[in-house]
């Protein structure tokens, strides 16, 4: 496999497959890089906390009903941005593929391919999330004690601990990568999508997590790069700042937040497709004979 290839005509499928961006922003919101995400969310929280815990004796007083709402506000928010995550990557796979074998598509097929399998990608997701967290806390909780007995072997253990806890994320990202794509590709129920993602990954090993690095630091380049012509962008604004100050904050923020949404949204489609047509090319992927004839408007597992 050209791998080079593979990323030259991800870039170039994800710039031009411009009507799967919706879909590819909140795959992006939801995923960051390429299902990595996680991993920052806890370290994220854990900074927050610290940061939040430090001004802990300014006795800031909050209304509990406030913080209520408050909270009820951000879980229902991230309960639609899941929802949307889901129904997102089915649409996304489903467009990619259909775009690649030169078959017509629209956003509304899409939208319906991603509700058809919402359910099966909601159990494979859910249960491979839930493995490697069980994974991840076991080997916490193993360690804590040795910490307890002695602070050289819980170091030890820890060194040891890591790379296994990196390797069961990396893990559990390909087998999801391929099982979601069986899902919706092969119109497979989801626990036999997660045996067949499973032994697609054992069988093509370095191959699958070629593909799955190709997308991370393809996607931390582009952004390394968005971020300089941000700052590019910027300038102007400030200049305009310095004269008036609402001048240059408002279009400022507005211009920024712009450029954000719409790089999110190309990152969440090209994410997709490097591992869609990876996915197609290792399993020489043709498409299901009875691919025309498809009812989009069930869901089933």
């Amino acid at each position: 496999m050209d791998y080079m290839q593979l990323v030259k005509t991800s870039i170039v499928r994800a710039w031009r497959y411009r009507f799967l961006w919706f879909f590819g922003f909140f795959v992006t919101v939801t995923d960051g890089f390429g299902g990595f995400h996680w991993l920052d969310d806890r370290f994220d929280k854990i900074d927050r906390f610290h940061r939040f815990s430090r001004f802990e004796d300014l006795s800031i007083e909050f209304d509990p009903a406030f913080l209520i709402m408050l909270g009820l506000l951000v879980f229902s928010l991230w309960i639609i941005f899941w929802v949307m995550n889901v129904i997102s990557e089915g649409s996304l796979i489903h467009g990619v593929s259909r775009k690649e074998m030169n078959l017509g598509t629209s956003f509304s097929e899409c939208w319906s391919a991603g509700l058809k399998n919402f359910l099966r990608l909601f159990g494979i997701i859910l249960l491979i999330t839930l493995l490697t967290v069980f994974v991840i806390i076991g080997s916490i909780l193993f360690i804590i004690p040795a910490f307890i007995l002695s602070v050289p072997l819980g170091v030890v253990l820890s060194l040891f601990a890591l790379p296994v806890i990196f390797a069961v994320v990396v893990v559990a990202v390909s087998v999801e990568g391929w099982a979601i794509r069986y899902a919706v590709l092969n119109d497979e129920p989801w626990l036999t999508a997660i045996k067949k993602g499973w032994f697609l990954f054992k069988d093509n090993i370095w191959k699958t997590v070629a593909i799955a690095l190709l997308s991370f630091f393809t996607q931390l380049v582009l952004w390394c790069f968005l971020v300089i012509v941000m700052v590019i962008l910027a300038l102007p604004f400030i200049i305009m700042g310095y004269v008036y100050l609402w001048l240059g904050l408002i279009p400022g923020l507005f211009t920024i937040i712009l450029v954000i949404i719409l790089s999110a949204a190309f990152f969440g489609v090209f994410a997709s497709t490097i591992w869609t047509l990876g996915f197609m090319r290792l399993t020489n992927y043709k498409g299901l004979q009875v691919e025309e004839n498809v009812n989009y408007g069930s869901s089933t597992l």
